[in-house]
């Protein structure tokens, strides 16, 4: 088989090869997300749960807290089971 446009075959490989290495950092990446069970104790609120588990800022964590769990408002009950994002601090 001949090649008959060189350049056009070889942008055409290169852009094939950054769209597999990019589905395949996004693979990975997504891999390594590891969450926790943390169960709600008295007067805790999604504040004092970030302050505990989280090193970086408070109100992302927060708002990571309530993407993982579905919530919608920052009410918690005691004894309510939630998922944290597990950091390495």
């Amino acid at each position: 088989m001949k090649i008959k446009n060189k350049f056009k075959f070889i942008r055409s490989t290169t852009i094939l090869i950054f769209i597999v290495l990019g589905i395949i950092c996004i693979s990975v990446s997504k891999e390594k997300t590891e969450y926790i069970d943390y169960t709600v104790g008295k007067g805790e609120t999604l504040w004092s749960i970030a302050a505990e588990n989280t090193d970086g800022d408070i109100r992302d964590y927060i708002y990571t807290i309530k993407d993982i769990n579905g919530m919608t408002s920052s009410e918690l009950q005691e004894g309510q089971t939630i998922k944290l994002l597990k950091e390495v601090k």
